[in-house]
């Protein structure tokens, strides 16, 4: 069983990958044995796909409210400390960066 389980959790992640790289009019890159998994001119990414999704992150970026011609977006960081540089980072719905950054038409 765990055998299978491996087996489709792996099949998955390589067919996300493949979404995202379709998405991003990338390539899937993670079979070369980097930390990346797709990677286009602008973007290059590792992707995840599984049970670890983090709702407490999409519940912050869903309560964001705003109007037709803006994108929500979720920035967060860390509070390291006195001399150590803050970690920043920005989540965004990938639906809705791909329709503002990479002149999506088609429906989602």
């Amino acid at each position: 069983m765990d055998a299978r389980k491996g087996r489709l959790n792996r099949a998955r992640g390589i067919s996300f990958e493949r979404e995202i790289a379709k998405a991003i009019n990338g390539r899937r890159t993670g079979m070369y044995g980097g930390k990346d998994d797709v990677a286009s001119d602008d973007i290059v990414a590792q992707t995840k796909c599984g049970k670890m999704f983090p709702e407490r992150l999409w519940d912050w970026l869903s309560s964001v409210p705003a109007k037709a011609d803006q994108t929500k977006a979720l920035v967060v960081g860390d509070a390291p400390g006195a001399g150590t540089k803050r970690r920043v980072l920005i989540v965004m719905d990938f639906y809705d960066f791909k329709r503002r950054y990479l002149d999506a038409t088609e429906e989602d």
